[in-house]
């Protein structure tokens, strides 16, 4: 063991880095099994954390020789750099000196708690696991055809049985903003709306078939009608409230229909004529949607983000354009007549990269899914590489680009249990960890042992 770790004590150079240091303090008692006292004393601590304006954004240089000393220009950084240190001390790969450096600032864990429900205390694991991987936004997809996972006051009969409360939300906030972990609420719409809609069968969107019959599409909204849409509004409403203190929020619009068979619905095609003229499509009755409703959660105080497998269809012209204020959460592009990411990045908008190759796991392995492996990633996966090997240029589009995403999709809810999942997981972020940072450090056995020790609770 390092010799900063013997007898480690903290010291805090700036209050602000205070919260810093208890998590570091946690870190070290988990991981050490020693008890690591936070002290202003520089002289007689082994690990200094430092703020210094000075240094360049994302570039945090950790020292270890004697000391342990951390600089880093925000707070936040600081907390990744002092974690990422702790751990390669626990794998006894840590250098005399390094400057951390991400590929990419936002580094996301999605899970899909609206088909399989995952309680507070597992959510609470990984965020712990989060923050000694890195990642600092933990996306709570809460809603999904078969569930709805969050109380809710407006329209209670939408709500699962098995469900957070808001009051618990609300600790699990808390709980991670110590962490320096933000979190991005995440409800889909106007697609993936069974759960709600099978109360309003009225607004259910309806498609033609062949044999010219009528049926409906039960997970599809009827953005014509509107007060379907204002009741949608009214959960968007409700949910910027208890989310309020995070930056983004995500609105889905992905999988409405079979994009290619859009036209397939009148009244959708009706509402596009109405909004556009003769030109006007099906399509551009949902971009209209999904650009009011991305207004509406705009002026909720939020950055909406929106999938991809919808927009810039290279088989379609469209009257409406999607609007600017969305950013993009590039998953796939499976279909031939999907964007490509640059079609997006051309245009001017953020991409974010939740490459389905590397970083779906699915429930199951429901679709043609495959689990991700901890190998896979680390030998083929880097961060220019977007979904079905498409390249891009970190460089050429150096704003566009801010981060990467790894997501848990609950298609079968009952294939793993909650814990099997965290086990499984875990071990992933790792991973994309050490590609974000440019440095594979650790073999699979090793980050087992590591969060097997994390979470034994004995300490001498």
């Amino acid at each position: 063991m390092s010799q900063f770790m013997e007898r480690p004590q903290i010291y805090v150079a700036q209050k602000e880095s205070l919260l810093v240091a208890k998590q570091a303090k946690k870190i070290i008692q988990q991981l050490f099994k020693k008890k690591a006292p936070i002290s202003l004393k520089k002289d007689t601590a082994t690990i200094h954390l430092l703020l210094n304006e000075q240094l360049e954004t994302n570039r945090i240089l950790i020292q270890a020789s004697k000391n342990l000393v951390m600089s880093a220009r925000t707070v936040s950084e600081l907390q990744y750099g002092i974690s990422y240190a702790l751990v390669q001390v626990f794998c006894k790969t840590l250098p005399e000196e390094t400057i951390l450096s991400y590929a990419q600032e936002e580094r996301i864990f999605m899970i899909d708690m609206g088909r399989k429900f995952y309680s507070q205390k597992v959510l609470k694991q990984f965020i712990d696991v989060m923050s000694l991987c890195q990642f600092n936004y933990l996306q709570l997809h809460f809603s999904e055809n078969t569930g709805f996972r969050i109380e809710s006051e407006r329209y209670p009969e939408i709500v699962s049985s098995h469900h957070l409360t808001k009051a618990e939300v609300r600790e699990l906030i808390q709980y991670a903003r110590l962490a320096s972990i933000e979190i991005i609420p995440d409800f889909d719409s106007p697609g993936h709306l069974t759960q709600i809609l099978q109360a309003h069968p009225d607004w259910q969107l309806k498609k033609q078939l062949s044999d010219e019959t009528i049926e409906c599409e039960p997970s599809a909204l009827s953005v014509d009608k509107k007060e379907a849409v204002a009741y949608v509004w009214g959960i968007y409403e409700e949910y910027a409230d208890l989310f309020k203190e995070s930056t983004y929020f995500h609105i889905g619009a992905d999988e409405f229909v079979d994009f290619d068979e859009i036209d397939a619905y009148p009244e959708l095609t009706a509402y596009g004529k109405q909004l556009y003229g003769e030109k006007g499509q099906a399509i551009d009755g949902f971009i209209h949607y999904v650009n009011q409703t991305a207004e509406k959660v705009s002026q909720l105080g939020f950055i909406p983000r929106v999938w991809n497998d919808g927009f810039f269809r290279v088989n379609r012209t469209e009257q409406a354009r999607l609007s600017e204020k969305v950013e993009i959460t590039y998953w796939t592009k499976w279909n031939k007549n999907m964007a490509p990411v640059t079609a997006f990045l051309e245009r001017g908008y953020t991409v974010l990269n939740y490459n389905d190759n590397f970083f779906y796991y699915v429930l199951g392995e429901n679709a043609g899914y495959t689990y991700p492996t901890y190998e896979k990633i680390l030998s083929d996966w880097t961060p220019t590489r977007y979904a079905q090997n498409q390249e891009v240029s970190l460089q050429e589009y150096p704003t566009q680009l801010p981060g990467v995403c790894f997501a848990v999709w609950s298609d079968k809810p009952e294939a793993k249990t909650e814990d099997e999942v965290f086990n499984d997981v875990s071990y992933l972020l790792a991973a994309v960890m050490q590609k974000e940072a440019g440095a594979v450090f650790a073999e699979k056995t090793q980050i087992a042992r590591l969060f097997q020790t994390y979470f034994s609770t004995e300490l001498s």
